[in-house]
């Protein structure tokens, strides 16, 4: 826990404002988040555990959202070193209106939430960037998404291997699989994705969304975000639900591609999410709980793909 006279006098020296008060946000995994109150207005101050996300991502980010004209928490700083903070701290605007999570809604409510992220999302995917992968401050390294998977696959099956939950010859030859299956994607653009689409990263106020939380942000194919939001959806819901929710968002999305592609893909991403969400609960125990649905949610994308279950 961080000082919060320290965090004072570092927001002070940095936006020349007096705070008033400094509170914590609770339940906010991998990083500190306190909201800032000055006479003006709000503030977010998040102070970064690790080097993630990549120098220069979140000022890309924002600057690409602005030319679109995109809404989102304006960014005042962002540092990745600094004595009392080593991993760094971004200041933001503290947006008005509350995450979706913490509403209580009808399903048919949430229904349009999905049906008004569509479209927002459709908007962000607009922004064509180049190659694919990790954005830093603006060009990705791999020249095709399904290079990208087949490079990054080891890293995100790291906990599986080590903790021998999934054989090594299983996973080659899922590694091998998706390498193949996910090669129609590159015929497309890498564009901006969110990479989180969540009920806790859309902020709600009055009729108007806004999405938040840009560190998981990647140059991407326009599939691979909406594959992790449907699985997403699989995961926090009962199969009716998320089969309601997948489709309002699906019927609002506007792409200038044939839909149809990403229904014929969805299983296959959903297995490479699955992996790295059942790599992620086996590495971290806070999220441990998750294990065996995520597990559950994997088998059954690799059952519809024909590829051979994991133990």
């Amino acid at each position: 826990m961080y000082d919060i006279a320290i965090i004072k006098e570092t927001f002070e020296s940095q936006m020349n404002l007096k705070v008033k008060s400094i509170h914590k946000f609770e339940n906010v995994p991998n990083n500190q988040v306190f909201k800032v109150e000055t006479e003006s207005q709000p503030y977010i101050f998040k102070i970064f555990s690790t080097g993630w996300p990549e120098d220069g991502k979140l000022p890309f980010v924002a600057h690409k959202l602005d030319e679109y004209n995109i809404p989102h928490a304006k960014l005042y700083v962002y540092i990745r070193e600094d004595n009392n903070f080593p991993s760094g701290y971004l200041i933001e605007k503290c947006l008005p209106g509350i995450t979706a999570d913490r509403l209580t809604m009808s399903g048919d409510e949430t229904k349009k939430l999905f049906e008004k992220l569509a479209v927002l999302v459709s908007q962000v995917h607009h922004i064509k960037l180049k190659n694919f992968g990790y954005t830093g401050s603006g060009v990705a390294m791999w020249t095709t998404f399904s290079e990208y998977i087949y490079d990054m696959f080891d890293e995100s099956t790291s906990n599986l291997r080590t903790h021998h939950l999934i054989e090594a010859v299983k996973l080659e030859t899922i590694r091998q699989e998706l390498h193949k299956r996910l090669m129609v994607c590159d015929q497309f653009p890498s564009v901006l994705c969110h990479g989180d689409l969540s009920t806790k990263n859309i902020i709600v106020h009055s009729d108007d969304i806004v999405l938040i939380d840009w560190d998981d942000t990647q140059s991407l194919c326009w599939m691979a975000d909406i594959a992790r939001l449907t699985f997403w959806m699989k995961l926090n819901y009962d199969d009716e639900n998320a089969d309601t929710y997948r489709r309002a968002f699906l019927d609002c999305y506007e792409t200038e591609y044939d839909k149809n592609i990403f229904y014929n893909i969805e299983d296959v991403l959903h297995v490479w999410y699955g992996l790295d969400y059942l790599n992620f609960s086996a590495g971290n125990p806070r999220y441990q709980y998750q294990y065996d649905n995520v597990k559950a949610i994997l088998q059954n994308a690799l059952k519809s793909c024909n590829m051979e279950m994991i133990s």
